[in-house]
């Protein structure tokens, strides 16, 4: 697997994180429908996307990063580098549903 939002920004909150028992977990890393999106564990290399389709009190809860958006996030801006056109909310989706039918 490839490096993940949370090791990368070293947050904590994945599960047995340093902070995941006080903050509680974030919901990326146990959204296992992405798991292997872009090489990623769970929502690892899908977090923006993961993030998006959370309520707004779940997602400031599931951003602990400095940047106050995802977009403003620099593991989200080296992923939309490297990926272009396949780091998309429609790529997502068809990735998704193509797991809720293996």
């Amino acid at each position: 697997m490839k490096t993940n939002c949370w090791e990368e920004n070293q947050c904590g909150r994945e599960p047995g994180g340093k902070v995941a028992e006080k903050r509680g977990p974030c919901p990326v890393p146990l959204f296992t429908q992405a798991d292997g999106f872009l090489g990623g564990e769970n929502g690892g290399r899908a977090c923006l996307f993961v993030v998006n389709r959370l309520n707004e009190v779940e997602r400031k809860c599931a951003c602990s990063q400095s940047s106050d958006t995802c977009e403003k996030c620099s593991f989200y801006k080296k992923l939309k580098k490297k990926y272009k056109k396949s780091f998309t909310e429609f790529f997502f989706v068809k990735f998704i549903q193509n797991a809720n039918t293996r």
